[in-house]
């Protein structure tokens, strides 16, 4: 396998199917940085994703790694290099979920010791659940959003979301219990919270969106947090008195814009 000519070839064909790097790396979930490596020369394109690549640019993947068009090759060979590269999906696969899976043990672990260590310490302290009750609910809470993202094969993403939305409001509560109830708690966490899961909703949407340019969904995303903290502000300031505007958000607004426009150059750029 000549690095060189595979690298070309590989060039060649995504021309002809009129794509551009980032349009093949959406493709196949890799940075356009990547594509441009292997069609520099600088690099080989992971095993787990060779069959992708193929099909993506029309060809088998011995023509492939051969860099060229109709290697005729017999039909035991060909079936070779197809159980190989099955074989190796699956030990790639295999590696990613024995990782998720130690993640995910470590994780519960730590949880459950940070509960068990505040529970004793309360007791020992204050002879009753006191102090520790706010730690172990905000463990218990931050448990539940972090586990999604190593639970699922697909979208876990888009289930820690869910797990916030759904589980935000109970804590909220719960905290307003333990603390013994206050008339800002609830009035105020609510809708700041209902807001602060509005936005992250609406920038994962943006970042799911396909064929998009990355960059440009990034500066619209920053641009959004400027009504969105607009709104909190005003939220606060009802029962805070304080101003709903003052220099510091001024000068974040500012420093947001400036970050959304440096972006969507750098979008504008990458396509060409």
């Amino acid at each position: 396998m000549n690095n060189g000519s595979m690298a070309n070839f590989i060039c060649e064909l995504r021309k002809s199917k009129n794509m551009t790097q980032r349009q093949l790396g959406e493709k196949l979930n890799i940075t356009d940085k990547a594509v441009s490596k292997w069609e520099r020369g600088l690099g080989y394109p992971d095993v787990s994703i060779l069959s992708s690549l193929a099909e993506v640019l029309g060809v088998t993947v011995n023509e492939l790694l051969n860099g060229e068009r109709s290697v005729a090759l017999p039909l035991e060979a060909n079936a070779l290099i197809e159980t190989t590269l099955q074989y190796a999906n699956k030990v790639t696969f295999n590696k990613k979920e024995s990782v998720k899976f130690v993640a995910k043990i470590a994780i519960t672990v730590t949880c459950l010791l940070g509960i068990f260590v505040c529970m004793i310490c309360d007791m020992a302290i204050s002879g009753a659940f006191t102090w520790s009750l706010y730690p172990i609910s905000a463990i218990s809470f931050s448990w539940l959003i972090i586990i999604p993202l190593f639970q699922l094969k697909k979208n876990n993403v888009c289930m820690s979301l869910v797990s916030l939305s759904v589980f935000i409001i109970p804590f909220l509560f719960i905290l307003n219990k333990i603390i013994g109830g206050t008339k800002f708690m609830l009035p105020l966490g609510i809708p700041v919270s209902l807001i602060a899961i509005a936005y992250m909703w609406t920038i994962y949407i943006l970042a799911s969106i396909k064929n998009s340019a990355k960059w440009n969904m990034a500066a619209i995303s920053i641009l959004l947090g400027i009504p969105v903290s607009l709104i909190i502000n005003y939220i606060v300031a009802k029962f805070t008195n304080q101003p709903i505007i003052n220099v510091w958000n001024i000068l974040s607004w500012g420093i947001q814009v400036v970050l959304s426009i440096v972006l969507f150059f750098i979008g504008k750029k990458q396509e060409f």
